[in-house]
């Protein structure tokens, strides 16, 4: 009986501590700013102020040799999945936009990338073909997290003045980590 309690207790504490990682895991964005951000309009990209992409979603050649030998069984995976970093260069054309045309509203941004396609975002937490997107504030700063195996990227939004507009993604994918950096000037 003292053992049936003991493992019930180990099950139990198990339980607690996992749902209490899940919750420190997950964001808590907000349905609004907390204050007023006015990212509709017209975007110019600032090439002097914004990283290279191309350099920065090339494969890492700095990779230590233990890190370059992995499995042939990885290898043949990681081969089947495609390259996760040119899935994200294709799938986000904040990336290569010269040229954005925001539109903000109370629950979503639409945001029409040029060169590139049309893209509806809309807050709170939302399963989009094979991603799962969350997006909502964090204070001033629109905050969009996608995921898919074995990929995410979380792209911050944050005005750095009226006419200035900072983007920044946070890429994981292919076991490499990228972070890049996009300047926007207003033109309307």
């Amino acid at each position: 009986m003292k053992h049936c309690i003991q493992r019930f207790l180990a099950a139990a504490l198990a339980l607690v501590f996992g749902l209490l990682l899940v919750g420190c895991t997950s964001l808590d964005l907000a349905k609004t700013p907390s204050e007023p951000v006015a990212l509709s309009g017209t975007w110019q990209v600032d090439m002097g102020s914004s990283d290279d992409v191309d350099s920065a979603m090339e494969p890492d050649a700095r990779l230590s040799d233990s890190r370059k030998r992995i499995s042939t069984r990885s290898e043949i995976d990681r081969i089947r999945r495609g390259s996760g970093l040119a899935f994200v260069a294709d799938a986000f054309q904040v990336l290569e936009a010269k040229r954005m045309v925001i539109e903000t509203g109370n629950d979503s941004m639409g945001v029409q990338h040029q060169p590139g396609v049309y893209r509806d975002v809309s807050w709170g937490l939302r399963e989009r073909g094979i991603w799962r997107v969350q997006a909502g504030w964090d204070e001033n700063t629109l905050v969009v997290v996608s995921q898919t195996r074995g990929i995410k990227v979380v792209e911050r939004y944050q005005l750095a003045s009226q006419n200035r507009l900072m983007v920044s993604l946070d890429i994981r994918a292919d076991g490499n980590e990228r972070s890049i950096q996009r300047a926007f000037r207003r033109v309307r």
